[in-house]
C-alpha cells in the first residue's frame, strides 16, 4: 500500500506542477469526496472537499504561474507520503521568480484517494521574497 500511495502523491504533484495551468478538475479526482487540504499549517483554515480544493488550488494561481516542484525527499509508510520539496514560481506581478522549501503530509485512504493533504512552510521567507505582507499572503491563498 504504502508504494502505491507514495507513487499516487508523485502523479498528483506531477500533475499539478506543470508548465502552464494545471487542470483543476483532474487534479480533484486525486482527492476523496470529504478530502481535506491546510495550505500553510497552522495559520490557515482547513479547506474541505473536493471541490473546494481544486478552487483554492485555482485561486494560487491567480498569484504565480509556472510552478516547478522540485523533490528533494520523500518516504510513505502506511497510508502517509511525506515529501519535502522546492516549489518555484513565478508572480504574475512583476515576474519576480520565487522558491519556497515545502514539507507536506498526505494521508490517502484505501482506494488510494487524499483524505489529508497538510503543508509546512516558512510564510516569512515566502513573504519577503514576494513582497507582500502577511495580510496580502493569506488573501493569495
Amino acid at each position: 500500500m504504502s508504494k502505491s500511495n507514495h507513487d499516487r502523491v508523485l502523479a498528483f504533484l506531477d500533475d499539478f506542477h506543470v508548465e502552464g495551468m494545471p487542470d483543476f478538475a483532474r487534479l480533484s479526482e486525486y482527492f476523496a469526496e470529504d478530502g481535506v487540504y491546510q495550505p500553510l499549517v497552522p495559520a490557515t483554515d482547513r479547506i474541505v472537499g473536493r471541490t473546494a480544493i481544486a478552487d483554492a488550488l485555482q485561486k494560487q494561481y491567480r498569484t504565480y504561474y509556472e510552478c516547478r516542484c522540485e523533490i528533494h525527499a520523500s518516504a510513505a509508510i502506511g497510508p502517509f507520503v511525506f515529501t519535502e520539496r522546492t516549489d518555484h514560481v513565478t508572480l504574475h506581478k512583476g515576474d519576480r521568480k520565487v522558491g519556497s522549501r515545502v514539507c507536506a503530509v498526505f494521508e490517502l485512504n484505501d482506494a488510494g484517494l487524499i483524505v489529508s493533504w497538510r503543508e509546512y512552510w516558512d510564510s516569512g521567507d515566502v513573504m519577503r521574497q514576494m513582497g507582500v505582507t502577511a495580510d496580502e499572503l493569506a488573501a493569495a491563498m
